[in-house]
């Protein structure tokens, strides 16, 4: 188990120390118990992290794969199911480690060799990959509304060409929605740069814009469906007449969704600050992931019910804007509520990556306290006395962002919002997975040492106790014995693991066919769009392995020549010191 102060892990007899991650947000000085989290606002964080970009932008991608509602319905509910189970492996993982850190800790415990390995990956990733991922997407996602708001219609109807690179496009849209994009993380990083007090306040506005919206969606939503009318009844006709092709569900679709889901293990990354941790963790994880699926399964309700159908399953251009198409259909085609209720969309969405800005510059100020990128740690890691903000590492995270949206964004046919989105989702699943794995490592490898050690620490208190005849201290350390730290069901845990393995896995099925403008294509062409929807997947592995890279040269050889070096010169001067008292 882990200890707070010391950070070391009993395993057997021995005390294996492990050093504080690149990503861990472990405070210098433990809080105060008035400052400490309870279970409410536990629920209000996470269900404020988790509902973001991705339910505007991801229903229409799962509805125009599947075609079917009812199927649509079915997949958001697994989604939340998984979600759950995840939730509550993280729960034991967090009572039993009771700091913050999240899967850096977690994988440390699990993993230790060779040379935290894994926590050092998943810090790489994390830094250079997961959370940059994230960022772009959800950026990406508020300039197409940002599109719709001044255009009046999705962007994408104005590329001709969808099989096409970025590189090859005209400038507009494609890289306009781009550089919007920039201007956009831009305006979110300056603000956030002068005053943490600010920033603070218009985050916590654009958050209460964003419930209110989406809520708003899920009422007006239900409201059509009680309505009954004609688009509601054509679309849930066939709930269950959809695409039957397996490959359908696979990629895109089931990583589009369980990005949207992202986010149920956000308090693992501060249970320093959160109160009673093994007994109100489980409360707020479980309570946030239920209203968040009931949210998600009602918001998708809502669009089913008011968009009719062939604008989304019957078109090759995916619509990633289906909530200002809800919108518009709700209000008649009014083009001016519709534009003022996207604009609102645009808000909620900002205000979703005001909050990755914020959480990731912390993470890259993690990082640099590590030591983990050579050379600039102590720039990145440095406050502004003035501002009392991380401006360096806000200003390295929107160069990083930035660079990742033009370079690797123009790169692919595929659009920019599902690349970063499935990137940083399957590259998020494969430490998930890892994690649930661990899991499983750590019951197995502590079970007889941690009931041995407990037993033998309880049995001296209670001896001490008889002696003194304090019986009411006896009954207290009984109870205690029975105490048990949270234990996930096996089953459930089991759900979290496998369905990590089959997203890892089937995400290499892809469903590939030709555009209705190109019936007759040849395999090339197949093969190319073959390639494109991979793109994330092996740019994930690509990442990893650049990961298992850094950890050789920068940690383990870079670490054992600095050791070496350093018992050369210990050697060297005990001889020294050896020589002199022979002459002495």
């Amino acid at each position: 188990m882990s200890d707070t102060n010391s950070n070391s892990i009993h395993e057997g007899s021995q005390d294996v120390i492990r050093p504080i991650s690149a990503v861990s947000s472990e405070p210098s000085v433990k809080p105060r118990n008035d400052s400490l989290l309870g279970v409410f606002y536990g629920i209000g964080m996470n269900v404020n992290n988790v509902i973001g970009s991705g339910i505007v932008t991801t229903p229409g991608i799962v509805w125009n794969a599947v075609k079917s509602p009812g199927i649509v319905i079915l997949l958001w509910l697994i989604g939340g199911i998984v979600s759950m189970s995840g939730s509550l492996t993280y729960v034991e993982l967090g009572a039993i480690h009771k700091i913050s850190g999240g899967e850096t800790k977690y994988l440390q415990t699990a993993y230790p060799n060779p040379k935290l390995l894994m926590s050092y990956l998943f810090s790489c990733m994390f830094v250079l990959v997961i959370r940059p991922g994230l960022l772009c997407a959800v950026i990406q996602t508020g300039a197409q509304y940002f599109w719709y708001t001044i255009k009046g219609h999705r962007f994408s109807d104005d590329i001709n060409n969808t099989s096409e690179n970025g590189w090859n496009l005209p400038f507009s849209p494609f890289w306009f929605i781009k550089f919007l994009a920039i201007l956009l993380l831009l305006i979110i990083t300056v603000y956030h740069m002068l005053s943490n007090r600010w920033a603070a306040l218009i985050n916590q506005g654009l958050a209460i814009i964003k419930l209110t919206t989406y809520s708003i969606i899920a009422l007006a939503g239900l409201y059509r469906l009680c309505q009954n009318t004609d688009t509601s009844r054509a679309n849930w006709k066939a709930p269950l007449n959809g695409n039957t092709d397996i490959t359908t569900y696979s990629s895109t679709t089931i990583l589009s969704i369980m990005f949207t889901y992202n986010g149920w293990n956000n308090l693992n990354y501060s249970l320093d600050e959160f109160r009673n941790p093994e007994k109100k963790l489980i409360l707020s994880n479980s309570i946030s992931v239920a209203i968040v699926t009931i949210m998600y399964l009602l918001v998708n309700v809502a669009f089913i019910s008011v968009v009719p159908a062939p604008l989304i399953v019957d078109n090759d251009k995916i619509d990633e804007t289906i909530a200002a198409e809800f919108f518009s259909q709700l209000f008649g085609g009014n083009k001016s509520i519709t534009r003022f209720f996207t604009f609102l969309v645009v808000l909620s969405v900002m205000g979703t990556a005001a909050v990755d800005v914020w959480s990731g510059s912390r993470v890259i100020v993690a990082a640099a306290k590590s030591d983990f990128f050579p050379k600039y740690s102590q720039e990145l890691r440095n406050w502004n006395e003035r501002f009392n903000t991380p401006i360096n590492a806000l200003l390295a995270q929107f160069v990083w962002c930035s660079f990742l949206m033009i370079i690797v964004g123009g790169s692919f046919s595929i659009s920019t919002f599902v690349l970063f989105s499935n990137l940083a989702s399957y590259s998020y699943w494969i430490f998930y997975f890892a994690t649930g794995i661990g899991l499983l490592l750590i019951r197995k490898r502590n079970k007889n040492n941690k009931r041995k050690l407990q037993l033998e620490k309880d049995d001296e208190e209670l001896n001490r106790n008889n002696d003194r005849g304090n019986n009411n201290n006896n009954i207290k350390l009984l109870s205690k014995l029975e105490e048990k730290i949270f234990k996930v069901p096996l089953p459930i845990a089991g759900i979290f693991i496998i369905s990590g393995f089959f997203i890892l896995t089937f995400s290499f099925a892809v469903n590939v066919k030709c555009p209705k403008d190109n019936p007759n294509c040849d395999q090339i062409y197949l093969g190319h769009i073959r390639a494109q929807k991979l793109s994330p997947v092996l740019l994930s592995y690509g990442f990893l392995f650049v990961s298992l890279l850094c950890w050789y040269f920068f940690y383990y050889w870079w670490d054992t020549r600095k050791k070496q070096r350093e018992a050369a010169i210990m050697r060297i001067d005990t001889g020294h010191d050896s020589m002199d008292s022979e002459i002495n």
